[in-house]
């Protein structure tokens, strides 16, 4: 081997070594660049994930059922038998009591308290006589969710009274969700405020105040709503109505006494029906599209007939200088499927952190 060989084959080696050295380098370098850029698209992906769950779980419908929720259930032995001679007037039901997912982990604190008529309509499809629910509980938990409410109430879903009076002629519902002044709806107001009330306050961790005691319904369970603010206003400081009914005393009542009973209450309403911007078509499939009472009518004709009510109602309320939230949804039916479709709209102005009024 010459000298020249002797110090070339060395060298070459040692090129070789650096050229393998600068290419492990590059490979590594690459797929350290290559490992964060999977990271950022990670976090890009996640953050997009989060998006769209925001955007789902914000979208009503709401989920269906307790949704982490427990129920538990009243006796009607501790509530209408406790009634005293009023009792007559009204149908002797259980009344189940919905506690949010937080109340059995979080036990020093206290709830606001929503008392929901119709409440066999409010929570799960299979139990509502249209075959959909309102999602109530779906909507207050996914609000809470992303911070559109502050707190989720314990919410008693008061039964509406499923017996005739007179049958086929006389639903004793109509009656103890009708006008002001006849017996039967001032004994179911009473009951509430003066029964129930204080026996879920004693058994359950409540805020007692009105400022956190509120009431929902819709069509005549929204006058009923209303009704327990204008006869008990020391006991209830809310209410929703949602389509609601306004009988004629309950509207000579909100004239006459709102100043008085109404002032520095949250009170929502909104109503449906026929608009210039849309109309109420009669017949809508997705009505029909449902396990249970798939023959249900779809009611497309009663909210246009309410409107007039509630336009006395709000021009009362007006006339008082009674602050409330009002909204228009044109070509909205007259049930349930469509209360779900903006169920979030009442719950965020009576637990939201912006007040939302006269829209």
């Amino acid at each position: 081997m010459t000298k020249k060989a002797m110090y070339f084959i060395p060298g070459l080696f040692l090129l070789l070594r650096s050229v393998s050295i600068v290419t492990s380098f590059q490979t590594q370098n690459q797929r350290l660049q290559a490992y964060y850029q999977n990271i950022i698209n990670n976090s890009k992906n996640n953050e997009n994930d989060n998006k769209q769950k925001q955007k789902y779980i914000t979208k009503p419908p709401f989920p269906n059922g307790l949704c982490g929720g427990r129920l538990t259930t009243l006796s009607s032995k501790d509530t209408y038998d406790k009634f005293g001679t009023q009792s007559m007037f009204l149908q002797a039901q259980n009344i189940q009591v919905w506690l949010p997912p937080s109340y059995e982990k979080e036990h020093i604190k206290d709830y606001p308290v929503l008392y929901c008529h119709d409440g066999q309509n409010a929570m799960d499809d299979s139990y509502s006589w249209t075959g959909t629910s309102w999602r109530l509980m779906g909507a207050l938990t996914r609000l809470h969710y992303i911070g559109d409410i502050h707190e989720i109430p314990i919410v008693i879903l008061l039964p509406s009274a499923s017996e005739d009076l007179l049958p086929g002629i006389v639903r004793r519902r109509h009656l103890e969700y009708g006008d002001l002044g006849q017996p039967f709806a001032e004994a179911h107001c009473d009951f509430i405020a003066q029964v129930v009330k204080p026996y879920v306050d004693k058994v359950f961790r409540t805020r007692k105040g009105p400022n956190d005691t509120y009431a929902i319904g819709s069509s005549m369970g929204g006058q009923a709503s209303l009704h327990l603010l204008l006869r008990h206003p020391n006991i209830f400081g809310g209410a929703a109505c949602l389509s609601p009914y306004f009988a004629p005393r309950t509207l000579v009542t909100a004239l006459t006494e709102a100043g008085k009973t109404l002032k520095n209450k949250k009170l929502y309403m909104d109503i449906g029906g026929d608009s210039e911007k849309a109309k109420v078509p009669w017949l809508d499939i997705n009505d029909h599209l449902t396990l249970e009472h798939w023959w249900n009518p779809g009611y497309f004709w009663l909210d246009t007939q309410l409107q007039p009510f509630v336009e006395m109602m709000r021009m009362a309320l007006n006339f008082s200088g009674v602050e409330h939230a009002f909204y228009m949804v044109p070509g909205a039916r007259h049930n349930e499927r469509a209360w779900a479709q903006r169920i979030h709209l009442p719950l965020i102005h009576l637990y939201g952190k912006k007040e939302r009024r006269h829209k």
